[in-house]
């Protein structure tokens, strides 16, 4: 059966089948994406409308996914209703400038979806919620807090009974477990996940944001590791014409990685920050003090750049205790650490 005679037989068919019957009929074929994105937004059945914005989000078909919601944000079924609304937290979450690279007011989003009345036994809403609190709460680096909504998705995943949104849902606690791993140092488990994502997804924004991670995650132990990973990003970004992980990833990761190697010929960034992590690395110490004592605040990667260029140990622990006490940053913590360990050599 041609991929073209499945979609019109499901929009023909008086009675809809449901999405994940026709997902395994089409999964892996040359047409997937177009042929589902039809499938998805023709779709009529409560069930099937839920299922369909999740596989538009996971797949990275954020237009498609804001013709859903549009279509179904007025839904005279509740559950339908509330999906839509959530939905739309995240699809304004993930559509921002080319330059910004964090969404400006994720408190927001927290405070709209708490505002939802959410039953105990909607568990794909709950389990929505719990999602858009992760991807908060990371986007203001509070990472400690994630651990907790982890564990109320695993459990509320054990009632979701359709098989494609099981999968879809389990992928995306797969890739807030391979972040929140990250940040608690435990890499060994992170690369697991972040691996394993690779694999699976057909979702090329995911995949650079998961190559980003990964180049993060290998900081500390090679600086070829590193950069394999910014590279199979920056490509991607580049055919894909993705300004703002192209954005992010020449001006902060990039420079980032070269500047803790020591190896920053012929690189730049836009940021003032990381110019002065540049400079820092190039031994430049006068114009790197001279970048960060120009800021009204410091964040705890900028005091430990301003630490590291003054050799002040008590910048440094500052440093260290605001990325812990602060962010839940395990990870990140370690650049303090290694430098008070050199300044006591």
């Amino acid at each position: 059966m041609k991929r073209n005679q499945i979609v019109s037989e499901f929009l023909l068919n008086d009675t809809e089948m449901p999405l994940h019957v026709v997902y395994q009929q089409l999964k892996g074929q040359p047409n997937e994406l177009n042929d589902m994105s039809e499938i998805c937004l023709a779709s009529k059945n409560e069930v099937n409308q839920c299922t369909a914005m999740e596989y538009l989000y996971a797949n990275g078909l954020f237009e498609e996914l804001k013709l859903l919601i549009d279509q179904t944000q007025y839904a005279t079924n509740k559950l339908v209703r509330k999906t839509s609304r959530i939905y739309q937290i995240m699809y304004d979450r993930k559509t921002l400038r080319a330059k910004q690279l964090k969404p400006a007011a994720p408190a927001k989003y927290i405070q709209s979806v708490n505002r939802l009345k959410i039953n105990d036994e909607e568990y794909t809403l709950k389990i929505l919620r719990n999602l858009v609190h992760i991807y908060s709460y990371f986007d203001m680096h509070q990472y400690g807090k994630i651990g907790t909504f982890n564990d109320s998705i695993k459990q509320d995943l054990l009632y979701v009974k359709d098989p494609l949104l099981y999968d879809l849902f389990n992928s995306r606690l797969n890739e807030a477990l391979f972040n929140y791993h990250w940040k608690r140092n435990e890499l060994i488990l992170s690369r697991k996940y972040g691996y394993q994502l690779l694999k699976e997804t057909n979702n090329q924004l995911k995949e650079i944001d998961i190559h980003n991670i990964l180049a993060q995650g290998y900081l500390f132990e090679s600086y070829d590791q590193a950069m394999h990973h910014v590279s199979v990003a920056m490509e991607m970004a580049r055919q894909l014409q993705y300004e703002r992980a192209l954005y992010g990833l020449k001006n902060f990761t990039l420079p980032f990685i070269a500047a803790y190697y020591k190896r920053t010929e012929g690189i730049t960034s836009e940021d003032k920050a990381e110019q002065a992590h540049i400079a820092l690395a190039e031994n430049d110490l006068d114009k790197c003090i001279r970048i960060l004592e120009s800021f009204d605040q410091l964040t705890p990667f900028q005091q430990y750049y301003l630490g590291r260029a003054k050799q002040d140990k008590y910048l440094l622990r500052t440093s260290y205790q605001r990325f812990i006490e602060e962010r839940d940053d395990y990870f990140y913590a370690r650049l303090p650490l290694e430098a008070l360990n050199a300044l006591d050599q």
